[in-house]
């Protein structure tokens, strides 16, 4: 592999890890919001799965709503 190919490739790696930053703020924001309309945890929860349980792990899933 040579230079520009090592280059390319962490320019690519930098782009999915900030698309998987900013899906994760905005997973947050959602929450926070959801918490202030009066959503109960298990509502949270359920609209994330159905949202974001491609995207993120169950373990990740839980954590948005601790975290916001």
């Amino acid at each position: 592999m040579d230079y520009e190919e090592k280059i390319l490739e962490r320019e690519q790696v930098a782009r999915e890890e900030g698309k998987e930053e900013g899906l994760k703020r905005g997973v947050k924001i959602l929450v926070s919001s959801l918490k202030r309309a009066g959503n109960t945890k298990q509502e949270i929860m359920h609209l994330l799965e159905q949202n974001y349980g491609a995207d993120f792990t169950d373990a990740q899933l839980e954590n948005f709503p601790k975290e916001s």
